[in-house]
C-alpha cells in the first residue's frame, strides 16, 4: 500500500497582494483582485485619493477630481459592478470670464468673434484657435487604438504626441491677454504653459472640445467623494488607514513590507506588491527596482493646486446655472465650476454647489497664504464674476493638493517604466495617473487594473511552480530503512 509523504514548503506570506495606496490606482487594483487574500496600506483617514467630496442636502461640496470617463471604460465598469451611477453635464464647458464679462458661447469657434477685444487680438485668437483644433484632432486620431496594441502602449504613444516642444512654445508669439487666456487654461495640468508639453496642453483642449461626442462631460452622482466612501464600505478591514509605507524589498520569494501605523512599526510579506502612490513616494519606498526605473519615478513633474468648495444658499436662479466650467485668466483662480448644473433639471431647488482652483505658478504663491487668507482672495472675485452671490456663500472649505496633478514635460522618456511592466518576472508592480501625459482618474484606474492583472498573473504562475504532495512507496521506504 502507498502513503502519502507532504514536503516541507517554505512559510507562507502573510498576504497574496499588498496594495500601497488608496487612490483610484490602488482601489482599482483592489477591485480587480477582491478575491484574493490582500491587503491596502492608506496614509490618509479615507479612500479615494483626489477624488474628494462632502454630501450637503441635496449637493455635495467637490475638493477634488470630478469628469468621469464615458462607459465602456475601467472606471465606468467599477462604478457600475460597486453600484454608483453617473450624470450628465448640461451646461457650457467652455465659458469664459474675459474683462469681467463671462462669454458662455454654444460653439468655441465663436469666441474670437463674440468677445470683446481688439483686432490683433482677434486675428491671434482665431489662429491659435484653429491650430489647436488641428492639433486636437491629431490628438483624438492618436487616441484610437491599434490592432494587436495593449493599452500600455497606446498610452505611451498618446503620451509622445507632440512631446518634444512645450506647449508656450507651440503657442508662440500673442498679445499677452490672449497668452494669458490659454495659460490661464493651460494651468488645468497644475503646471505652466513652458513646463508642460505641447501635447499635454492640447490634450487639455482635446477633452473639452470633443464636441457632442465629449467623452468627459459626467459626474458622479452624490459627488466624487461617493467612490471611496463606497469602497470604504465593500473593502472593510482589509485597508490600514493612517499608514505610512516605509519601505518595500524583495526577500527571497516575498515582498516585505515595513509600515508605520499610529505610530507603531508593522512587518507584512506578499507575493505581490502594487505600487500605487505618486511616483517620487515610490522612488522612495522601494529599495530595489533598476536604477533606470528609480530615475523615471525621480523625475515624474507634479504640479500642486488649492481647490475651495463653495456652498451657497440662493433661493433663486443664477446667471451661472446653464454653465458648468468658465476659464478665468484676469482671476486669483485659473477655473469656475458650477457642480450643481448636473442638477438643473426639472425645477430648480434652492442653493447651489461651486468650485474654483489654481494652478501652476500662481497656485505655488496661493499655498504660502493661510486658508483664511486663499478663502478672501477666492471669494472677492467670485463676487466680481457674480455680484448677486453675495451674502449667500454659506460654507467653504479650502483644500490643499500637494502633491497635485502630474503632466510631462517636453522631452520625457517614459520608456524604461513601459518595458518594465512588460516583464513577467517582477513582483513589485507599479500603477498611477503618470504613466500619461497628464493624470486623470481612467489613466489611475486604468493602470491600477492592469497592475493587478500582472499580479495575478504572477501569482499564479508561481503556484503552479509549486508542487509539495509526492507519492512515496512504502515497500520502497521499507526497503531503504533495511538497507540503512
Amino acid at each position: 500500500m502507498d502513503s502519502i509523504e507532504v514536503r516541507p514548503e517554505m512559510d507562507k506570506a502573510n498576504y497574496d497582494v499588498i496594495i500601497v495606496g488608496g487612490g483610484p490606482s490602488g482601489l482599482s487594483a483592489a477591485w480587480e483582485l477582491r478575491e484574493r487574500n490582500l491587503i491596502v496600506l492608506e496614509r490618509t483617514h479615507r479612500l479615494g485619493g483626489r477624488l474628494y467630496s462632502m454630501t450637503r442636502g441635496d449637493y455635495w461640496l467637490n475638493l477634488g477630481g470630478h469628469l468621469f470617463p464615458p462607459a465602456g471604460s475601467h472606471m465606468r465598469n467599477i462604478l457600475h459592478s460597486i453600484g454608483l451611477d453617473i450624470i450628465a453635464i448640461p451646461g457650457n464647458k467652455f465659458a469664459i470670464c474675459w474683462g469681467g464679462k463671462v462669454y458662455k458661447p454654444k460653439a468655441v469657434s465663436t469666441l474670437p468673434f463674440t468677445m470683446k477685444m481688439s483686432l490683433r487680438e482677434r486675428i491671434a485668437l482665431a489662429s491659435l484657435g484653429l491650430r489647436i483644433l488641428k492639433a486636437v484632432k491629431g490628438w483624438q486620431k492618436e487616441m484610437l487604438p491599434i490592432y494587436g496594441e495593449n493599452n500600455q502602449r497606446r498610452r505611451a504613444r498618446v503620451a509622445r504626441y507632440m512631446g518634444n516642444q512645450s506647449f508656450r512654445d507651440f503657442i508662440g508669439s500673442v498679445p499677452k491677454r490672449v497668452e494669458d487666456l490659454f495659460q490661464s487654461a493651460s494651468r488645468r495640468a497644475a503646471a505652466e504653459a513652458e513646463d508642460q508639453h505641447a501635447g499635454v496642453g492640447v490634450s487639455l483642449f482635446g477633452a473639452v472640445w470633443a464636441g457632442k461626442g465629449d467623452s468627459m462631460a459626467l459626474n458622479l452622482n452624490g459627488g466624487s467623494g461617493r467612490f471611496g466612501e463606497r469602497m470604504m464600505e465593500l473593502l472593510g478591514e482589509r485597508v490600514r488607514y493612517h499608514t505610512t509605507v516605509k519601505s518595500v524589498k524583495k526577500t527571497g520569494d516575498f515582498v516585505t513590507v515595513v509600515y508605520e501605523t499610529e505610530g507603531v512599526e508593522h512587518t507584512a510579506t506578499a507575493s505581490q506588491v502594487i505600487i500605487a502612490v505618486p511616483a517620487y513616494e515610490a522612488a522612495q519606498i522601494v529599495q530595489d527596482i533598476p536604477e533606470d526605473i528609480r530615475s523615471v519615478l525621480k523625475n515624474v513633474q507634479y504640479g500642486p493646486f488649492p481647490t475651495m468648495g463653495i456652498i451657497t444658499d440662493e433661493t433663486g436662479p443664477m446667471p451661472y446655472d446653464d454653465i458648468y466650467a468658465i476659464t478665468t485668466p484676469d482671476a486669483s483662480f485659473d477655473m469656475f465650476f458650477n457642480h450643481a448644473n448636473p442638477l438643473r433639471v426639472g425645477p430648480r431647488k434652492p442653493g447651489g454647489s461651486l468650485m474654483v482652483y489654481s494652478g501652476g505658478a500662481p497656485a505655488r504663491e496661493m499655498l504660502k497664504l493661510t486658508d483664511e487668507e486663499i478663502r478672501d482672495k477666492y471669494l472677492a472675485d467670485v463676487y466680481k464674476m457674480f455680484p448677486e452671490l453675495k451674502g449667500h456663500v454659506k460654507e467653504t472649505i479650502v483644500q490643499r493638493w500637494v502633491p497635485g496633478n502630474t503632466y510631462r514635460p517636453a522631452g520625457f522618456n517614459f520608456d524604461p517604466m513601459l518595458a518594465y511592466c512588460e516583464r513577467d518576472d517582477v513582483d513589485i508592480h507599479f500603477a498611477g495617473d503618470y504613466f500619461a501625459e497628464i493624470g486623470n482618474m481612467e489613466i489611475a484606474t486604468g493602470t491600477g487594473h492592469e497592475a493587478a492583472k500582472r499580479a495575478r498573473a504572477r501569482l499564479e504562475s508561481k503556484q503552479r511552480c509549486v508542487s509539495p504532495i509526492h507519492v512515496v512507496s512504502s515497500r520502497g521506504a521499507g526497503s531503504a530503512a533495511s538497507r540503512s
